[in-house]
């Protein structure tokens, strides 16, 4: 198995946002071989940036489902351990090395703890269903092909992903979700932000977002210290908890 990194970023007219994840991108604290594949299927929005690492594929057409979308950014994957990389949140800059390490010895990985970033406010979640936060995950290409990849729906495609790779686990033999210590937990989900939300959306070919059309030249960078944030709040729970 090849053992780099493809990381799949699906986009759809949320640049700014988008911005702010390839910057995740380049921050990342891990030296083995590794992408960013940007799959950008707006059609009249062609985003451009050059970098070594990362892959900007612009189609003129608008895929049927995200389902199909999701495959397709699996079948570009130059990598077999496959990071789900969504754009409008954050990517901690050890979340690579964290996913890597543990697909050393999983085929699936995910920690069951996210930071949500809320009305500019961060605090830690610990779901209670498992299948949430599939974009916290990395998987195998092996697995991946196993389960069959994601069904053709323009939503929940990613439960259903989680829910056939837990059927057909084998006896826990590809499932593993970690606790992780507060300084490791690498993912920030943006609940609210400026743009349109994918969470609870039926049909995601209804959403028509406003957007500057032809070239964009994207300009990575984040818009907060991510990281001093969530220095910031572990010291704060630190403190809570001797008070």
């Amino acid at each position: 198995m090849n053992a780099g990194v493809s990381c799949l970023c699906l986009t759809y007219g949320r640049p700014t946002l988008l911005e702010e994840a390839i910057e995740s991108f380049i921050r990342q604290q891990w030296d083995g071989p590794k992408e960013l594949i940007v799959l950008n299927d707006h059609p009249e929005q062609e985003l451009l940036y050059d970098h070594d690492e990362v892959r900007i594929i612009n189609l003129a057409w608008r895929l049927p489902t995200l389902g199909d979308k999701r495959n397709l950014s699996v079948t570009l994957a130059r990598y077999d351990h496959l990071l789900v990389w969504d754009d409008d949140d954050i990517h901690l800059p050890w979340r690579i090395a964290e996913t890597a390490n543990a697909l050393a010895r999983s085929q699936y990985f995910k920690s069951e703890q996210v930071w949500v970033w809320e009305d500019e406010a961060l605090y830690e979640h610990t779901p209670q269903d498992e299948e949430w936060f599939h974009n916290a995950s990395g998987f195998s290409r092996l697995l991946y092909d196993e389960v069959g990849g994601y069904a053709r729906i323009n939503s929940g495609e990613d439960v259903n992903f989680e829910q056939r790779l837990r059927l057909n686990q084998q006896g826990n033999k590809f499932w593993k979700v970690t606790k992780l210590p507060l300084e490791r937990i690498y993912y920030i989900y943006r609940w609210s932000h400026s743009h349109y939300h994918t969470t609870g959306c039926n049909d995601l070919r209804q959403i028509d977002p406003q957007i500057e059309k032809g070239p964009y030249e994207l300009n990575p960078h984040w818009k907060h210290d991510y990281c001093k944030e969530v220095e910031q709040q572990i010291r704060r729970s630190g403190s809570k908890q001797q008070a």
